[in-house]
């Protein structure tokens, strides 16, 4: 996001969701002669990774592979229901199965530019979101 480019939040694009729902994107690169070995320890995910993820107020937790111009990126999305994120971040990172699941998953990805220091992903900021399951009325003006 340029200096002169704000967030611009509305009923579209809420920064809290109903029920305390924060969600969170982000984007790393992957590095494909490690990929096989990322998509391995994806499909069969320590149950304790698993376990600090719920404890942390982390649900519905994904991560997509993207190739665009000859690089692939994993695109990761979940939601935060939790009352101190820092704090429950924190707790993730601190605990030794976590620890122990980065030195696996940590080389089979690629910082990108602009990624905060001390993170590993970097953030992606949310533009819109719909919580509506049908549509009503989809042509303006009818009724």
């Amino acid at each position: 996001m340029t200096a002169d480019v704000l967030p611009v939040y509305g009923p579209t694009n809420p920064v809290k969701a109903e029920g305390g729902v924060i969600r969170y994107g982000s984007v790393i690169g992957l590095d494909l002669k490690r990929e096989q070995v990322y998509r391995k320890l994806h499909a069969d995910v320590w149950p304790a990774i698993l376990d600090r993820l719920h404890l942390s107020s982390v649900r519905n937790y994904s991560i997509f592979v993207a190739q665009l111009e000859g690089r692939k990126y994993l695109f990761s999305y979940f939601e935060y229901v939790g009352d101190d994120f820092a704090a429950d971040m924190r707790k993730i990172a601190e605990d030794p199965a976590t620890q122990e699941w980065w030195t696996h998953t940590d080389p089979c990805q690629q910082r990108l530019p602009g990624t905060a220091d001390g993170e590993q992903w970097l953030n992606l900021e949310s533009v819109f979101f719909s919580a509506l399951s049908a549509i009503t009325d989809p042509s303006p003006g009818a009724g």
